[in-house]
């Protein structure tokens, strides 16, 4: 499965997201964070989304379920 990093684009916080695509990223991220970041996510405007090309170089596994691997606060 697809691994992705959705982004603010103030870059004060990044997740790392187990989905099959960009919209169920950007979906899990506003779904299963803090309520008062339901926006930020979920606003194209004040977040991205791009696809890990090779995950596995930078220790992600592909192979798992969905879900947020991992939290980078800045």
């Amino acid at each position: 499965m697809p691994i992705f990093k959705v982004f603010a684009r103030d870059n004060s916080v990044s997740l790392v997201i187990r989905a099959r695509c960009i919209s169920c990223a950007r979906r899990m991220a506003a779904e299963r964070s803090p309520a008062d970041e339901f926006v930020l996510w979920s606003d194209s405007q004040q977040s991205g989304v791009e696809w890990i090309s090779n995950p596995e170089a930078q220790g992600y596994l592909t192979e798992g379920r969905a879900g947020i691997i991992k939290r980078i606060s800045a």
